[in-house]
């Protein structure tokens, strides 16, 4: 009797471990999904961002530059100046 009074005990030992293994990943599974969630979300926001700019730039492509478009590029990519018009360098900062 007492032989099979030991093996119900570790019978139930073993139940009660895997319960609380069964518990712990249960929490566990739990908080990487909320995490994986939370980094879906971001990369939702991340792409409705990029879609956005992805439509400017369509719109810009459909419409082509116009003369100040080409102008404010020659400024400030090239450094070119309009005919007449003065341009004062910083010095100070270097």
């Amino acid at each position: 009797m007492a032989r099979r009074d030991g093996r119900l005990v570790l019978i139930r030992v073993i139940m009660l471990a895997l319960a609380v293994y069964a518990l712990g990943t249960v929490f566990t599974l739990k908080a990487q999904i909320k995490a994986k969630r939370q980094e879906l979300d971001d990369l939702n926001i991340q792409v409705q961002t990029y879609e956005e700019a992805n439509d400017s730039l369509r719109e810009q492509l459909q419409n082509g530059l116009t003369n100040e478009d080409i102008s404010e590029l020659a400024r400030t990519k090239l450094n070119y100046a309009e005919p007449g018009e003065r341009v004062f360098v910083d010095t100070s900062s270097r």
